[in-house]
């Protein structure tokens, strides 16, 4: 992996040096241009994720995850793709630089549903140093990927990936991205007791908005495809403590609408800690107003797709 990292970002290179000795002194890291057919075939649906030069200000390798699997690991320039069977498919990013510590968590996850016979393109974009994977159109990815080369240095874990059938006519349309249609914020100073996270610390007005909410959803939505709980922290306090308190309350919320409720769609959940603040310019010091100013900043937001009546 630090082989890979060692890429000068602004130029795809085909092999790279190393340390090493022997077979090892180059490793291949990009293979020949992009030439994919569109056509795929019908009873499978094909996903193609790639990097341009644009998304050099991310540095080193963004590693992609295809429900919950590894599958490859991209810098600019450099594209790789697979076959599933048709229906929905989580897409997690990670970025990894050279000296930093490995995480376990996905900087961003993008959910899409594949069709038969088509093909899903996502391109990697970089947002506040995260790496997005982006759905983009036909025509977008066939002008990218005319100087793209397949990335061949990893292996794909994916054990649920199938040889890709040509098919002779290819499908005019995109593969439809499960984008959400609604966003509801709940406050985690109503949720949960004051620094709490699990089960024991959500309040009793902290279940009856949850169950409001759902209650909404039900009401609005004929078809709940998926409720996607994302827990954000203020940035008072250490990195490590405000990474685990947003995922454990994000979690806590799922498990708490999967023991009281039935939902028909899928129940998913993340934390994103403090780096989508909506109230910026607060006291960075632990101060009774600080804590105030930032209550905006603490909550679990349930980002709804599905189909409205």
């Amino acid at each position: 992996m630090a082989a890979l990292l060692a890429v000068q970002a602004a130029q795809a290179q085909v092999t790279i040096e190393t340390k090493q000795e022997g077979v090892n002194t180059k490793i291949e890291v990009l293979s020949g241009l992009y030439a994919l057919s569109q056509g795929v075939g019908q009873s499978q649906g094909r996903i193609v994720m790639y990097r341009t030069r644009e998304s050099a200000r991310l540095e080193g390798a963004t590693s992609i995850f295809v429900n919950g699997q590894y599958h490859t690991s991209l810098i600019p320039d450099g594209f790789n793709f697979l076959c599933l069977d048709t229906g929905e498919v989580e897409v997690g990013a990670r970025q990894y630089r050279v000296g930093g510590k490995a995480r376990d968590q996905y900087d961003t996850v993008t959910a899409t549903r594949l069709l038969k016979g088509q093909t899903q393109y996502l391109l990697v974009t970089e947002d506040e140093g995260r790496p997005v994977l982006k759905p983009v159109s036909v025509e977008q990815a066939s002008k990218d990927l005319k100087q793209s080369r397949l990335q061949v240095h990893t292996v794909s874990r994916v054990t649920q990936a199938q040889d890709c059938k040509v098919d002779s006519v290819a499908a005019p349309a995109q593969a439809a991205v499960m984008q959400p249609q609604d966003q509801y914020v709940l406050m985690v100073d109503v949720l949960f007791a004051f620094a709490k996270s699990d089960m024991a610390g959500l309040t009793h007005q902290g279940q009856a908005t949850i169950d409001e909410m759902v209650s909404r959803i039900q009401t609005k939505y004929e078809r709940i495809d998926r409720i996607h709980l994302v827990g954000h922290t203020d940035p008072l306090g250490s990195a490590a403590i405000n990474d685990r308190l947003a995922k454990e309350r994000a979690d806590t919320v799922r498990q708490y609408i999967e023991r009281t409720m039935k939902i028909p769609g899928r129940l998913t959940s993340e934390g994103r800690s403090f780096k989508e603040l909506v109230k910026t310019g607060c006291e960075r010091v632990a101060t009774a107003r600080a804590i105030a100013c930032n209550q905006p900043n603490r909550r679990v937001v349930a980002e709804i797709t599905g189909v409205k009546r």
